[in-house]
């Protein structure tokens, strides 16, 4: 197996299996993570993969990893953007209410202030 920059592993043969225990680390550089602008984030995935080698080449693969684990470590560098644009939709969406309310409560009274018409 090529050694490859933030990949580290250990492997384990016996019979045709092939068991590889397998760490990840890198850093969040690019869109991937549910669309996620590149964030900058340092990541780590860890896994096991399992291969059935017949004749010399892999005929089947079983391969787990913690698929949560690297979305709570991007989501948690841009959380507290999130939150902040949380709190300006909430704070808008109150001052927008209390004009809406103002406005309504003058239209009322401007309402029933207004002369009756009479007919004589």
């Amino acid at each position: 197996m090529a050694r490859q920059p933030g990949l580290h592993h250990e492997m384990v043969a016996e019979g045709d299996l092939v068991t590889v225990v397998w760490t990840f680390r890198g850093t969040h550089t690019g869109s991937g993570y549910g669309g996620l602008p590149a964030t900058g984030a340092r990541i780590e995935a860890r896994g096991i993969t399992v291969w059935r080698i017949v004749d010399g080449r892999i005929r089947e693969e079983w391969t787990s990893f913690d698929q949560l684990r690297p979305y709570l470590q991007v989501a948690s560098q841009v959380k507290w953007k999130l939150l902040g644009l949380l709190c300006v939709a909430g704070i808008l969406g109150w001052v927008t209410y209390r004009a809406i309310r103002t406005l309504w409560r003058r239209l009322r009274r401007g309402a029933n202030t207004a002369s009756p018409v009479t007919t004589s």
